[in-house]
């Protein structure tokens, strides 16, 4: 196995060395999503292409090495991962905030609106260390269990931990002092995410980073976000980016490189 490290930003190709079999797994999970955005001729269809492409990550979990999947800790209830800036591609805000408007009661879907705004004041104009800082549950968390389970952000997805007791004491240490990766997981977790994002703007749409909090807000209450993706177009306003630790513009953005041609 390949070492597998991360760049500064939670978004976007990272500086990722993958195996051969991830390699492999990123080409053919792109190739497949690219192909069915193109062959996509309703605009209402374009999200579902995308959030169908999300059992690959179920798929990758299943065929990793039994080692490493006995080594997962994650349980309902183990949280911490869900107070921690979440950093997300236009289309994974679009398919949450889809499910809320169509699973969530009326009182569910205002409480949700409420969180997400006071979400998004508290994170604008401030820096990742300061939003880290805060410790914010994410707006979407209930009982310490994710309330859009089934169309949680490819983040949360890709996430696993070997010890939830060590999660705990990095976000109180508001750093990764203790490793908490499986290799074995991570880089096939990884593998798919990239390669479902990088499909997206390969095919044409949105590829700035967001804050997902902020971004849900938006698209929760302006129908128009969702008008601006299918054509082509920055779902969300700069106030909902994802911060960034330095002053390069671009920083956060995937571009289209020709990948899965």
């Amino acid at each position: 196995m390949a070492e597998f490290s991360i760049g500064c930003e939670t978004s976007g190709l990272m500086c990722a060395a993958f195996s051969p079999e991830e390699d492999t797994l990123f080409e053919k999970t792109g190739a497949a999503v690219l192909k069915r955005l193109r062959k996509t001729r309703n605009p209402a269809d374009l999200l579902e292409a995308v959030r169908s492409a999300h059992k690959e990550f179920d798929r990758a979990f299943a065929t990793a090495p039994t080692d490493a999947k006995n080594a997962v800790a994650c349980r309902a209830g183990c949280d911490a991962c869900c107070h921690v800036p979440v950093g997300v591609q236009a289309h994974e805000v679009l398919i949450a905030a889809h499910y809320v408007q169509t699973r969530f009661s009326p009182v569910e879907l205002d409480e949700v609106i409420a969180k997400a705004e006071a979400h998004r004041a508290a994170f604008t104009g401030r820096s990742n260390a300061e939003q880290t800082a805060l410790k914010t549950p994410c707006v979407l968390l209930r009982a310490g269990s994710c309330s859009i389970y089934e169309a949680r952000p490819e983040a949360c997805r890709s996430h696993h931990s070997n010890n939830a007791d060590a999660c705990r004491t990095n976000l109180q240490l508001e750093r990764e002092d203790i490793d908490v990766y499986i290799p074995g997981v991570r880089g096939r977790m990884f593998a798919v995410m990239l390669a479902i994002d990088q499909a997206v703007v390969e095919a044409g749409y949105d590829g700035q980073a967001y804050d997902f909090g902020s971004a849900l807000h938006e698209a929760l209450t302006n129908s128009l976000c969702a008008v601006r993706w299918v054509q082509r177009q920055p779902a969300f306003p700069e106030s909902c980016r994802e911060a960034s630790d330095t002053d390069d513009e671009d920083s956060g953005v995937m571009h289209a490189e020709g990948y899965f041609q």
